[in-house]
């Protein structure tokens, strides 16, 4: 017995010898796993028209990517033009430096380059960018491919997500939270390669994205502060939806589009409802926090066929058919005279009815609403002011008439119209999805104690911040 008993003993001591290898070599591995460096992004930029207006310093050199060789193009502004054949380099005098092939590549000399940027003159959301620009043609015109690092992305994505002052007001750690969800949103985005060339775009589609004009010294805090930091969910990273405010309660991604994710839940938020149920001093109701939305009956058979549904006739009732447990509408159901029904599920009716979040409820019968109706440049516009009803119009001849149901016209720039129409009003809370972080909530709870990891843990249960890099 005894000898098995060293025997034993020895032979434990080598498992544990080589499990403590195995762990220590592990975690090595590990360690690895993440660069000491930020990755880098591949940012579409959007731009206004089919072609690129650049301009740049003498810290950049033009490569064309075909055969390697550089440009001789000094500092500048320069206009870039999708021939069909290649890229017409203009210069500020809109005389010819060449055609290209492509794709061309705008490089910082410096490869850390400190303040160093370039100009893209005509990009929707921004105008000055860090990093290199690749140019290719798209179509029958120009893209702009901003490369540069993740931290340098977010310096220009958070300020365009997430008012920077909110950090002066108590809102530090709501801004450090917004950090780690859209560090976390765009890698997650990255992976899925959503766009041909590029990996994320620089519209709400992706994030708003605005590069370096946009940089704020608050905003740069939170990122320093979080560096690295992204929400994982056992091991893997999550899709961290946001959105300005839930009005109150969170949602289920399946209780808007469809599929589940196990990182989000539907419950009460008192930090984001606008009754203010905890009774906080310094509370704040988002804007859009309460809502309300005339829908003229004239205008909804319009609305649902450009959306592609059958026409049902002149709309004679809208009913809410079902609601999920956050108050949210499941089925929104509309009849007319034509005898069909139309059904809008889950967020349609948000989307075909331009609601600004799925948490609503409807008048029973339609209601009598003052519009005036003008026209500019021909595009006729309409605006309601449930205000006006009761009021007294004087026309030209001097003439009154109270404006309570009876028919007026409102003349424009050559567009006339009835006033006052019958419009179904349509009352809610929130602005957006509803799933995920609410930007107003994380605000509120920054400024009653909460720090950025209580933030996340709330929206995201069971997630957990981890550093990547």
């Amino acid at each position: 017995m005894g000898f098995l008993s060293a025997f034993k003993k020895k032979n434990i001591t080598i498992f544990i010898f080589i499990l403590i290898v195995f762990l220590l070599f592990t975690l090595a591995y590990q360690a690895t796993v993440y660069s000491a460096e930020p990755p880098q992004m591949r940012v579409g930029i959007s731009i206004s028209g089919s072609h690129l207006e650049l301009s740049f310093d003498s810290g950049y050199t033009v490569i064309n990517m075909a055969n390697g060789a550089p440009l001789q193009l000094p500092a500048g502004r320069y206009k870039l033009v999708n021939t069909g054949g290649g890229i017409q380099v203009l210069n500020i005098l809109n005389v010819s430096q060449g055609v290209f092939s492509g794709p061309l590549y705008l490089k910082p000399l410096s490869s850390h380059p400190s303040g160093q940027a370039f100009q893209v003159h005509n990009a929707i959301y921004g105008s000055e960018y860090r990093g290199a620009l690749e140019i290719l043609t798209e179509g029958s015109g120009i893209r702009g491919v901003n490369i540069v690092d993740l931290e340098s992305y977010l310096r220009g994505v958070l300020p365009r997500e997430m008012p920077p002052s909110w950090g002066n007001y108590g809102g530090m750690e709501a801004l450090k939270a917004q950090a780690v969800a859209a560090r976390s949103y765009a890698l997650y985005n990255q992976s899925l390669q959503r766009h041909s060339g590029y990996y994320v775009c620089d519209s709400q589609h992706c994030q708003v994205y605005g590069g370096k004009s946009c940089e704020t010294t608050n905003t740069d805090t939170a990122l320093s502060q979080t560096r690295g930091e992204i929400l994982n969910f056992n091991g893997v990273l999550i899709q961290p939806f946001y959105h300005a405010t839930n009005g109150g309660h969170t949602e289920l991604t399946q209780n808007v589009w469809s599929g589940s994710l196990p990182y989000f839940s539907s419950v009460p938020d008192p930090y984001d409802d606008p009754s203010n149920p905890l009774g906080l001093n310094n509370f704040i109701v988002h804007n859009h926090a309460l809502w309300q939305a005339d829908i003229p009956i004239n205008s909804l058979q319009t609305l649902l066929v450009n959306n592609g549904y059958n026409n049902p006739g002149q709309v004679k009732q809208i009913n809410i058919v079902s609601s999920f447990p956050s108050g949210r509408v499941n089925e929104l159901r509309i009849q007319g005279t034509a005898g069909a029904v139309v059904s809008l599920l889950k967020e349609r009716s948000r989307t075909v009815l331009g609601l600004r979040s799925q948490l609503y409820s409807v008048q029973d019968d339609p209601q009598p609403r003052v519009w005036i109706v003008s026209a500019v440049s021909g595009v006729e516009r309409k605006e309601s002011f449930s205000e006006l009803e009761g009021k007294w119009a004087v026309g030209g001849n001097t003439m009154k008439r109270m404006l309570i149901g009876e028919s007026f016209t409102a003349m424009g720039n050559g567009t006339r119209s009835q006033v006052p129409y019958l419009s179904f009003v349509i009352e809610g809370r929130g602005w957006g999805h509803g799933i995920g972080m609410s930007q107003n909530g994380a605000y509120n709870r920054s400024r009653a104690g909460q720090n950025h990891n209580e933030i996340l843990s709330f929206y995201y249960p069971g997630a957990q911040i981890d550093v990547g890099y």
